[in-house]
Parts: structure tokens; C-alpha cells; sequence
């Protein structure tokens, strides 16, 4: 694959041992108290913070700092028919100091658009098909100052972004719960690779083992 010019892309998370980011029903309280600080000073330290669509219809979370000073960042949403609800927090909270960008697909209707545009939320299209290109949008992104991007994704989500090799640091917490179920949804979700030597391989920099609670930090293998 060419390079190309993009955000530095730090994917975190927190699972289940067995996997899952959430439960069979949605429910992804997986952080204790100590986790969330130090996910929300990871959060203070990048220019923009990214979730898909499911992230906010299922949650409607603010995507927002505490416990840190700040200077605000970019919330991104990635929507590929721009279905959010329109009053969803990720819109409403503390927009002058936390922005919106909705990225979606040529294919959405302009005057839905234009509600979005209304208030406040910048759109940005890539791709033509039915689901948003991750490739043609992480440079559009980096032409707007967000040279570190943190990714809070779904399965889904992820996927689209390790399949394409846009990973560079995965930050993982490992919670002490198995949950299994078929339909919970796990790190990556999609297709999978057919063979180790088409994945991506990182390399483990950093472990902090804290009660029952491990926390890995990796960082891509160079080729």
C-alpha cells in the first residue's frame, strides 16, 4: 500500500479476557475509575477523538476531557448516511470548545447535510459507496490539523482500520470479566485476514499490571 500522508493513529480500547468490548445487550462498562483518567488524559493529549455512528446511538456520549486541563480537541463521527440524531450530545455539548465532524459518503442528501451544517457540524464526504473510505479521509483530516487521532471505535470500526494498515499505537486494557456470546461485539470485527502474514503485527513497548486489571501499550512493527 502507498503511503500516504495521515494522522498518527492511536487506537484505544478496553476488553473483556475473552475479547469483547461489550456485552451481548450493548453494555461496554468494562473502565474502572483509574482506566477512565487515564484514558481522558490520553484524550487530552491528541487533536481529535474518533467513533462510529453505533458509538453515539448507542451511548450518545460527549466525547469530552475530564479531570485534565485542555484546549478542546475534535470530536469525529464516522456515518456513512449521516444518521445520527441531529441533538445527539457529540453535537449539543460544549461545541466552541469540542468541534464536530461527521464524515460520510458522497451518497447522502444535501439538504440533510445542511441541517447537520446549521449547527455547527462540519461535513466531510469520502466515498461514493456505502460505507465512508477510512483511506481517502484520514488525509483530508490531517490537512485540518489533526495530526493525532485517537481512535475509540467499534468492531466495525476498527476493522476498517486495521484491514487498510492505518494503525500505528493500540493502547489495551484488559478487564477482569468474560462475557462471551456470539453477538457481543469484539476489539476488531469484519472479515478477518486469512493468514498471519497478511496482519499487521505491533510490538509490545509498555505493561502496567494493575489488581486485576492489565494494561498493554503496542506500537507497529516496522516492515
Amino acid at each position: 500500500m502507498r503511503e500516504i500522508e495521515k494522522p498518527y493513529v492511536i487506537l484505544s480500547a478496553a476488553m473483556t479476557i475473552d475479547g469483547k468490548i461489550a456485552s451481548k445487550t450493548g453494555d461496554p462498562e468494562l473502565s474502572d475509575e483509574l482506566d477512565w483518567r487515564e484514558v481522558h488524559k490520553l484524550r487530552s493529549n491528541v487533536d481529535g477523538i474518533m467513533v462510529g455512528k453505533n458509538t453515539i446511538l448507542n451511548d450518545n456520549p460527549k466525547l469530552h476531557i475530564k479531570f485534565y486541563k485542555h484546549d478542546g480537541y475534535k470530536r469525529i463521527v464516522v456515518d456513512s448516511n449521516l444518521s445520527v440524531p441531529i441533538d445527539s450530545q457529540v453535537i449539543t455539548f460544549q461545541p466552541k470548545i469540542y468541534s464536530t465532524i461527521i464524515c460520510t459518503t458522497e451518497n447522502t442528501p444535501i439538504a440533510k447535510i445542511k441541517d447537520f451544517e446549521l449547527k455547527g457540524v462540519k461535513i466531510i464526504k469520502s466515498g461514493k459507496g456505502k460505507k465512508v473510505n477510512i483511506i481517502n479521509l484520514l488525509p483530508l483530516l490531517y490537512n485540518l490539523g489533526i495530526k493525532k487521532l485517537l481512535l475509540e471505535g467499534g468492531g466495525t470500526l476498527n476493522w476498517s482500520f486495521i484491514k487498510n494498515n492505518l494503525v500505528d499505537e493500540v493502547r489495551l486494557t484488559i478487564a477482569p470479566w468474560m462475557v462471551g456470546g456470539k453477538t457481543a461485539i469484539s476489539l476488531v470485527d469484519g472479515d478477518g485476514f486469512g493468514s498471519m502474514s497478511q496482519a499487521p503485527r505491533f510490538k509490545l513497548i509498555d505493561v502496567v499490571n494493575r489488581d486485576s486489571y492489565l494494561v498493554l501499550k503496542y506500537r507497529k512493527c516496522k516492515k
